[in-house]
């Protein structure tokens, strides 16, 4: 468990909050909202502590094709958001073990 503050615009705050709660490694457990004053300036307060969880950073995207096939991505770091009932985005970083260090050929030198 890691205990956060965030100070800052309260939009800003709570922009920050929701992109960390769209990672699938992070949940966030108790939120707690207030203000602050410092050096005479009123700023939004919030903290909160957050479940950190390594383990579920690698997640398998399944997909199936119209054919019936399944295709499986490994993906780590994953994203996702529901932009409406049929519409998904996933996001993730994707890699290839067997690849040459020195980076692909197409890479600019």
């Amino acid at each position: 468990m890691l205990k956060l503050q965030v100070e800052g615009l309260s939009m800003q705050i709570r922009s920050f909050l929701y992109e960390l709660e769209q990672r699938s490694h992070v949940a966030l457990q108790q939120q707690e909202n207030g203000y602050q004053i410092k050096d005479g300036k009123v700023t939004s307060c919030t903290k909160c502590e957050i479940q950190y969880s390594l383990q579920d950073r690698v997640q398998t995207l399944e997909m199936v094709t119209l054919d019936g096939d399944t295709i499986k991505i490994p993906l780590l770091d994953v994203m996702c958001v529901q932009m409406d009932k049929h519409t998904r985005i996933v996001s993730g970083k994707s890699y290839d073990i067997f690849a040459n260090k020195k980076g692909h050929a197409t890479w600019p030198k």
